[in-house]
């Protein structure tokens, strides 16, 4: 009787919690859901990718399939793409006439999902729909899918099978808010009035064949906030991704259809036992829900909730073969630490060829970042922000310009960090101090940290990663003076790593 009795006590307790679990499209009770979890803030490196259809044209951006059908853009973002498309391919070429030549015959989910992994990316994940309306899964509400045309792959499938065989994260990324007004006609009422005068154009040319509707988005906006929502349930069902990376685009959906999306979302996360993840770009979902994404920046200090920043790896986001050029990875390296140091997590994104390959210098560019992150990630991984993110002479100061100022969005500089400039991390009575390069100027210098917000804190010993050496240090009224090891440490052009234990 005893054990009948537990076991209903154990039910009853178990269906409370489902219960508590269950989030409702309510804002409050979305809000318990927590913003970011503790895998997320661990994580600090993922990486995903830019490809599809518009990787076959591979000139401009993965803007391509809009400007394209823009001929009164005359100057700024995408305006050559027009002209180009006009003179390489002809005006009655169309972007759906792109999809039969993307064959991806040399894609290889493993291959991809090793490099990232061997690059030090802790969640990996896979482009999920850009602004195209071509969808990279085996979608039933969607026939524009790669899994059925094109290459006839199911893309976010071949990654998620491979990240989920490892120790990782699997996260999709969804661009497609956009989409439901990709090509607006005049009559769109929908479109806020901040917005027209970027985004609507009345001369574009798409075609108007009902068969292409919904590549094209020749519908009404409530019909396109349907399909937004359906294709998120499906990869929410499907794959449930630990992370589902958000562009701009939800800033045009209509409240009521971004509330379902998280419920749905969350609900099926709580069925499942995981601990998800989505950010925010701008004012698309509050803060106390998402993480906060700086696109391409950085924080002008260390912020109280984790954020996240995302990077290319390549000229563009998608590959663009007339500029064949990455990310040099002592940059990359360099950002990473101030990230980190400040909170924050950073995504990179690969721009693959149509035909399934990685280019070259982005493979160097990973292997790079790889090479550094393998002896010294510990000053990464698992860390947490120490009293002051670092000290230096690079300026990074806030833009009054930049459109998300709000959160403190900084670009200017943030690749001009060098060996004067040091980053802090810190991870239980450790303490990492990241010089950002090999200094051979200047082999010793003083932690001034130390003597200002960090001076109440003790000091018992200090070494450097990848160093045997014994490493002079001195505490003083000015801060911590060390000294670099008089044998360059391998990767140290790229950061330098002074472990500092402490006793607080």
């Amino acid at each position: 009787m005893k054990s009948i009795i537990a076991v209903l006590l154990l039910c009853f307790c178990v269906s409370t919690m489902n219960a508590q679990t269950k989030y409702t499209t309510d804002w409050e009770s979305l809000k318990k859901h927590k913003v970011a979890p503790e895998w997320f803030a661990d994580a600090k490196l993922g990486v995903y990718f830019h490809w599809g259809v518009y990787s076959v044209p591979a000139y401009g951006s993965e803007w391509y399939p809009r400007w394209m059908y823009v001929p009164d853009k005359k100057e700024g973002f995408g305006s050559t793409t027009y002209k180009y498309h006009e003179e390489t391919y002809g005006r009655d070429f169309q972007y759906h006439d792109f999809i039969k030549e993307w064959k991806a015959e040399n894609f290889s989910a493993k291959e991809w999902v090793d490099m990232f992994e061997n690059m030090g990316a802790k969640f990996i994940g896979s482009i999920a729909e850009h602004h195209d309306g071509f969808s990279l899964w085996d979608s039933e509400v969607n026939e524009w899918n790669s899994a059925q045309m094109g290459p006839h792959i199911n893309v976010v499938k071949a990654i998620s099978d491979e990240v989920k065989k490892r120790d990782l994260k699997f996260m999709t990324t969804f661009h497609h808010g956009f989409h439901n007004l990709f090509y607006p006609k005049p009559e769109s009422s929908y479109l806020r009035p901040s917005s027209r005068h970027i985004y609507a154009y009345e001369n574009c040319e798409v075609p108007q064949d009902p068969k292409y509707r919904k590549l094209y988005c020749n519908m009404g906006y409530e019909e396109a906030e349907d399909l937004w929502l359906a294709k998120l349930n499906e990869v929410i069902d499907t794959y449930c991704p630990d992370y589902i990376w958000m562009d701009f685009g939800p800033r045009y959906i209509q409240d009521s259809y971004r509330k379902q999306f998280l419920a749905n979302y969350f609900n099926k996360a709580a069925e499942l036992g995981k601990e998800v993840v989505v950010n925010t770009k701008g004012d698309c979902f509050p803060t106390d829900i998402a993480v906060v994404n700086v696109e391409r920046a950085t924080m002008e200090d260390i912020t109280s909730e984790v954020w996240i920043t995302d990077f290319i790896l390549g000229a563009a986001w998608s590959y663009n073969k007339f500029r064949r050029t990455a990310i040099q990875s002592e940059k990359a390296i360099r950002m990473l630490a101030d990230v980190v140091s400040k909170n924050g997590v950073m995504l990179l994104s690969a721009g693959p060829k149509a035909d399934g390959t990685i280019p070259i210098e982005q493979v160097k560019a990973m292997e790079g970042i790889g090479a550094w992150m393998r002896p010294y990630g510990e000053a990464i991984y698992e860390t947490r922000p120490f009293v002051a993110y670092g000290e230096g002479t690079t300026i990074l100061k806030r833009d009054p310009a930049d459109e998300w100022n709000e959160y403190g969005r900084i670009k200017k500089n943030l690749d001009k960090l060098n060996a004067e400039d040091l980053r802090y991390t810190s991870k239980g009575n450790i303490v990492y101090a990241i010089q950002l390069g090999w200094n051979n100027e200047e082999p010793t210098r003083t932690l001034t940290t130390f003597a200002d917000k960090a001076k109440n804190i003790k000091v018992k010993s200090v070494t450097v990663l990848g160093s045997n050496e014994k490493i002079k240090w001195k505490r003083t009224s000015k801060g911590l003076t060390v000294t670099q090891p008089k044998e360059k440490p391998a990767e140290a052009d790229a950061a330098l790593v002074y472990k500092i234990e402490v006793r607080k």
